[in-house]
């Protein structure tokens, strides 16, 4: 085995490293052409290996031939990806990328038939590595890489006075990965320049993955990386408009072709002498005090105009324009100005509003009820004042086999059964009594200064009117609730306390038949074998005090 096989087998493992961090990194510009190109990179590695670890010349041939698909695989895709990241993102579309499969492997088949034509090889010069005497082709192909990958270079080093701090370390770092191997390449085609007496270009992939590896651990490359600023104006809600002194649009993006005048197919044509925007051509943006206006009658738009000279990026006497949709601005404005009354009248129009959308913050929207939000609001200062004289009774209600009535009507009657059962219990209110919708067919009612009794009336008169409420779809239908009953403070002092012991009172109700009212403490009545005593009829039904129960 040559004493180099070790050295490119980490440097094979680092590529291969390389590639699972691109792969799981997230979406990037040139994540996938950098991955390819590592990919590339390791089979060409991988071929040098076997070459240098074969015994007949044969083979040492056949490996060097199948290295060719990595050869101009890996400048080519490395080229794409750089390029990518500095903003060219044409270049890593699906044309592009499969010219550059179609290059590489006319290539490698071109190195595997060079014993029919010798355009790459002409002849081996040395059977101990092998070195080769090269065809015409073998140069084409040697130009082309180089002129790919200084083409890349000289293109994002264009792009770095533009980038951010964070993305110009990632593009330096990629520029000397990139010019690591090609530096060594340079010098074995071009020199004779040999590492280890074979051809340095593998070997200086180690200062490339290793560049990769801490542009991706320091400079967060793949996980920050440039965002294209072709991206970033065409997403813009503002139009944007690049004019030269004659006129000319250089640039427009989506926004503005929405302008009096422009279209998809403006960029390349002059705008008329009379265009509201031709009188920005050559505004001196720094001596503007405000930003200027501009008028378009048609769109009966008013927009506010910033202009930025770009002189600095070559092109002098161009201006760049921004244009800031003020319609609505200039209309308030131009309401604020009006008399003192139609301000008055705005001011209480925006109070109403506030007010509404108040109400629709504690409101249930289908009953018009507070909600169970609401509820944890407003309830708990008021059984913070109950006491044993003035108890505060919080009433649980759940309509008794609602579900059905759903199932065999619809859902638009339960609709209706609800908002009359909340009609029902908003009409009974009075002075601080307070309704909620508490969940899905569950009502709370919170009665102050009510005694137990007074709880259990108030339930026979709700369930009273429930039963002679005919409801047009379910006129032969009897409604029905059931109800728990909790009386703070006896049952609790806080809201989860009430509300958890009226929802026990409310499953002792359900699981003795429905229709019925249970008050807590009460609830526990005929476990023991007898059951609570009720009186009237059906309608009527109440739960008279039995044996006392402590709390579940």
């Amino acid at each position: 085995m040559s004493f180099s096989t070790p050295i490119l087998f980490v440097i094979a493992m680092l590529a291969i490293l390389v590639v699972g961090r691109i792969i799981t990194s997230p979406a990037a510009p040139g994540r996938v052409a950098f991955a390819m190109a590592a990919v590339a990179s390791i089979w060409w590695i991988a071929m040098v290996v076997l070459r240098l670890n074969s015994v007949d010349l044969s083979d040492k041939i056949l490996f060097s031939r199948l290295a060719w698909f990595g050869v101009i695989a890996t400048p080519l895709f490395w080229s794409a990806g750089f390029l990518d990241h500095a903003g060219f993102s044409q270049v890593t579309r699906r044309l592009p990328i499969t010219v550059i499969f179609l290059i590489s492997g006319l290539a490698g088949f071109a190195a595997l038939t060079d014993g029919y034509h010798h355009w790459i090889y002409t002849g081996v010069i040395s059977e101990q590595r092998p070195t080769f005497s090269h065809g015409r082709l073998f140069y084409v192909l040697l130009g082309g890489m180089y002129l790919s990958m200084l083409l890349a270079c000289l293109m994002s080093i264009s792009q770095l006075k533009y980038a951010a701090r964070l993305h110009r370390r990632q593009m330096i770092a990629l520029l000397l990965a990139t010019c690591a191997p090609w530096a060594c390449n340079a010098a074995f085609n071009l020199f004779g320049f040999r590492l280890f007496d074979d051809d340095p270009t593998p070997f200086a992939f180690a200062a490339t993955v290793l560049a990769v590896l801490f542009a991706q651990q320091r400079g967060k490359l793949f996980i920050a990386p440039p965002i294209a600023r072709d991206v970033i104006v065409s997403i813009l809600p503002d139009p944007i408009v690049v004019l030269e002194p004659s006129g000319l649009v250089l640039e427009i993006n989506p926004a503005a072709e929405k302008l009096t005048g422009f279209s998809a197919d403006t960029v390349g044509t002059i705008l008329p002498p009379s265009h509201p925007l031709m009188g920005f051509v050559g505004t001196d943006a720094q001596t503007e005090a405000a930003k200027p206006m501009v008028h378009f009658e048609t769109m009966e738009k008013t927009f506010e105009v910033s202009v930025q000279p770009l002189e600095q990026w070559g092109r002098k006497g161009s201006v760049m324009l921004v244009l800031r949709n003020v319609t609505a601005r200039e209309a308030a404005q131009k309401s604020l100005s009006d008399a003192g009354e139609a301000l008055k009248l705005r001011l209480e129009e925006n109070m109403r509003l506030q007010e509404q959308l108040e109400q629709q913050a504690f409101r249930d929207h289908l009953t018009g009820l507070f909600n169970r939000r609401h509820a944890s609001t407003v309830i708990p200062p008021v059984i913070s004042s109950a006491n044993d004289d003035t108890p505060v009774s919080l009433v649980l209600l759940d309509l008794d086999y609602f579900k059905q009535v759903n199932d065999r009507y619809g859902h638009d009657v339960g609709d209706k059964v609800l908002s009359t059962f909340a009609m029902i219990l908003s009409d009974s209110l009075q002075g601080a009594e307070m309704a909620f919708r508490y969940g899905g067919e569950e009502f709370l009612v919170v009665l102050p200064a009510t005694t137990r009794d007074q709880a259990l009336e108030r339930c026979t008169m709700w369930r009273h009117e429930l039963a002679t409420h005919k409801i047009g779809e379910m006129q032969y239908a009897a409604l029905s609730f059931s109800a728990g009953i909790a009386l703070a403070p006896e049952a609790g002092t806080s809201l989860e306390e009430c509300t958890k012991a009226a929802d026990v009172a409310l499953y002792r109700a359900k699981i003795s038949g429905r229709n019925r009212d249970i008050v807590w403490g009460e609830h526990l009545g005929g476990l023991a074998g007898e059951e609570p005593a009720v009186s009237g009829n059906a309608g009527d039904r109440r739960v008279t005090r039995g044996r006392a129960g402590g709390r579940l």
